[in-house]
């Protein structure tokens, strides 16, 4: 979706609007246009409000607003500075400003553009105008991007074209005063005021038609004067006086360095065609007329083709393309009234949001390499625990899988030394308590083995001698849980005192 720019062009009589979308880069189409008088009660918060009534319902997407002051609402000043580095100027500008300003400079916001000389032309504005214009303005319209000067945004499209080698004059007409912005070598070199205007003429054709103003007015507008018009012409020939003294002043101190070449007209005032022909005369220079459609960058929607009037909207337009200007032009828009950018503040959240998530990696990563490493020597304390319980148990054997094998032993003890009944019904301690009983202590027998399984007890042990052996079976076969006692087998021990034997008891 094109993006949509509403350019306004704030003036003393009058607010006037223009809606356009941006169709390529320095390419607009107007969609709506609107003008707004400063009068009878209306000021610029009424005004403002008219046009958002007028303007928005016409805008396809978020609108983007930049804004034009009046030259009359700015302080020119010409410096000059030793050096031309951007970063030493801004810091420097606002001690040079100081004394040449009538309000504090922290009450003021300045810039400026570069003079072909190497000085600078500043401009600076009270910041209580800048705060309730940009209040007002966003109350109804929309973010403001730029707060520039009317007669500077119309001269830039001038300035931006090829390199011009002499001296010119842009008049923007208006109803109360004129003002005209020189120019040389791609510059702006000075902006100055002219209590001239529309309204300066139409008065003096009222008075050369005896007629009321409103009446003079459409007589002006309609060019049905005639040849009744010396009051006219003589408040046109007097504005000429006055301009070329400040072109022969600017000379003198070489602010110019040239005759101006050529002179461009705009504003409702330039309609009238007695002001310029006297222009023609005084200066010998062509006159054209200011028509940004001429360029081929200007398309006017069909519903606006006979309503839009160039000379009265071009500062607007030119303020709609003052927001892509190529050049550098002067911007009120800073300091603590700086435009937030959605990108910027994007970008920086972006890179905050990047940083704080590596952040969280790398800890997360360190979290999990430091609970490897304690897990890791955990697992080592519990394989050298299992060792040590393995060894201590079953010291005889080879470990391989611990748990397997210490349970198997386990389940072997507690066949031989627990409470397991060998699938008889009667325990092992039981077994033990009868021997006891019935192995008299004074037959010298050990026994060094027994197993019980399937209601089968082997007895392996040592005796004196085989009689010993023959009378612990005949003793056994007395208990209650023995049915019958064999002897498998005797043999004598390797130092061939005792005799080893093996007894087989079955159970009933």
């Amino acid at each position: 979706m094109p993006e949509t720019i509403l350019g306004l062009d704030i003036g003393s009589d009058s607010i006037k609007a223009v809606l356009a979308n941006a169709t390529g880069r320095m390419d607009v189409r107007v969609i709506a246009s609107e003008t707004v008088r400063l009068e009878d009660g209306v000021d610029l918060e009424v005004a403002l409000k008219r046009i958002a009534e007028k303007i928005l319902p016409m805008a396809l997407s978020r609108i983007r607003c930049v804004v034009s002051l009046p030259p009359s609402d700015v302080m020119f000043r010409q410096i000059r500075l030793p050096f031309r580095d951007e970063s030493k100027i801004k810091k420097t500008l606002p001690f040079e400003l100081e004394p040449l300003l009538p309000l504090p400079i922290e009450e003021v916001v300045a810039d400026y553009v570069h003079l072909p000389d190497g000085g600078l032309l500043t401009a600076a504005v009270g910041k209580e105008r800048i705060k309730k214009v940009l209040s007002a303005v966003e109350l109804h319209l929309g973010e403001v991007a730029v707060i520039d000067i009317a007669t500077a945004v119309l001269a830039l499209p001038l300035l931006e074209q090829e390199a011009l080698t002499g001296a010119g004059i842009l008049l923007d007409v208006g109803a109360s005063s004129t003002v005209a912005v020189f120019y040389e070598k791609n510059a702006l070199v000075q902006i100055r005021s002219f209590t001239f205007g529309g309204n300066t003429i139409t008065r003096a054709l009222a008075e050369d038609l005896a007629c009321d103003p409103t009446e003079a007015e459409s007589v002006k507008i309609s060019a049905a004067y005639g040849t009744k018009t010396g009051g006219a012409l003589a408040a046109c020939r007097t504005f000429c006086v006055s301009l070329a003294n400040t072109i022969e002043l600017m000379r003198l101190n070489e602010t110019l360095h040239s005759p101006p070449a050529e002179i461009l007209v705009t504003g409702g005032g330039s309609l009238f065609k007695p002001l310029i022909d006297d222009l023609e005369k005084t200066f010998g220079a062509p006159i054209k007329a200011l028509d940004f459609g001429r360029s081929g960058q200007l398309e006017i929607d069909d519903n606006l083709q006979n309503l839009y009037s160039p000379p009265i909207m071009n500062a607007a337009l030119a303020t709609v393309k003052r927001a892509f200007a190529s050049c550098k032009s002067f911007n009120f828009r800073q300091g603590e009234f700086a435009a937030k950018s959605v990108r910027g503040d994007l970008g920086k959240q972006f890179k905050w949001g990047a940083i704080i998530v590596g952040i969280i990696l790398l800890l997360a990563a360190i979290d999990l390499f430091l609970d490897y490493q304690w897990q890791a020597k955990q697992v080592g304390n519990l394989k050298n625990q299992i060792s040590m319980v393995f060894k201590k148990h079953y010291p005889q054997a080879q470990m391989v899988d611990p748990v397997a094998q210490l349970r198997t032993k386990l389940a072997e003890d507690r066949k031989t030394y627990g409470m397991d009944d060998g699938g008889s019904g009667v325990t092992v301690l039981a077994l033990l308590k009868d021997m006891s009983i019935f192995i008299s202590p004074a037959m010298d027998i050990i026994l060094n083995h027994m197993h019980y399984e399937n209601n089968i007890v082997l007895l392996k042990g040592e005796a004196k001698n085989i009689e010993d052996v023959t009378n612990v079976k005949n003793e056994l076969l007395k208990s209650k849980y023995f049915k019958n006692v064999a002897i498998n087998s005797t043999s004598l021990t390797k130092e061939g005192a005792k005799l080893n034997f093996d007894l087989r008891i079955e159970l009933r």
